[in-house]
């Protein structure tokens, strides 16, 4: 039996991430430059103002007002770091601008922990960044999804990520389409595949799009029964994943972000 890994031995419920209002916090005398952190505060503190609150007067905003606030958010994406490490606004408006090549201007709004805002002036660019998946930044992993009208942040949940997958070791009397759909359904939830008949085309691996859970351990390859009856090891490679745990097999490290999510 293999040991317990050190980085993934616990386990979290739910994969809900808390949120706080700044508002509930004491005001710094130094400038805010956007990257406060609200780690400190105290759960049960927060927990007596969410009682008050649902106890508190209704009020109406004016729809009107919404709507000129929503052509703005609209142009929005919503960033997840999956890592133990946490950037910066300005370091990762250092990144984007330096490694992403778009049309318009991306821009960071702001951050809450692991959650970042990122503004589209391009909606093409948006739509863009999103549907390619997580990207690779420094070794970590943003996760982007588009921003909703009425989406509460402090009740978002990361319960799955879309990953590219590469199967290697596939005869080529193997490589056809309904065989790496049925391996895309093994690995998690089958979305789409990166396929073309027409020749000259690529022969060294097929590549699917799969929705994974990102808290579970990935799978590293499975065993293909050839219609000869021998048996061919078919390896997966997730593509921009860059640190996986030998132990465990899981995105990471993330020892400092399990901890944290397990407290909760």
């Amino acid at each position: 039996m293999q040991p317990p890994c050190p980085y993934h031995e616990q386990q979290h419920s739910g994969n809900e991430f808390g949120w706080t209002d700044s508002s509930d916090s004491d005001q710094s005398a130094e400038d805010y430059d956007g990257d406060l952190d609200m780690d400190a505060s105290s759960k049960d503190a927060l927990d007596l103002h969410a009682l008050l609150a649902r106890h508190g007067p209704i009020l109406r905003a004016n729809h009107a007002n919404v709507a000129i606030q929503r052509e703005y958010w609209n142009n929005c994406a919503i960033a997840y770091l999956l890592n133990y490490r946490k950037f910066s606004v300005r370091h990762l408006q250092h990144i984007i601008d330096t490694a992403w090549r778009v049309r318009g201007n991306v821009t960071v709004v702001g951050r809450d922990s692991y959650y970042f805002i990122l503004h589209f002036d391009v909606p093409n660019d948006l739509v863009y960044i999103c549907e390619e998946g997580l990207w690779a930044v420094e070794g970590a992993l943003l996760i982007l999804e588009r921003w909703r009208a009425n989406l509460v942040l402090h009740g978002l949940q990361l319960n799955f990520v879309s990953l590219w997958v590469q199967l290697h070791g596939l005869q080529l009397e193997y490589q056809y389409p309904n065989l790496a759909i049925q391996m895309g359904h093994m690995l998690g939830v089958y979305e789409r595949i990166d396929w073309d008949a027409h020749i000259p085309r690529n022969i060294r691996f097929m590549r699917i799009r799969v929705r994974m859970n990102p808290w579970l351990p990935l799978i590293a390859g499975f065993m293909l029964r050839l219609d000869d009856g021998s048996r061919v090891w078919i390896q997966c490679r997730y593509e921009r994943i860059h640190k996986v745990c030998t132990k465990c097999g899981m995105i990471g490290p993330l020892p400092a972000l399990q901890d944290k999510i397990t407290s909760r």
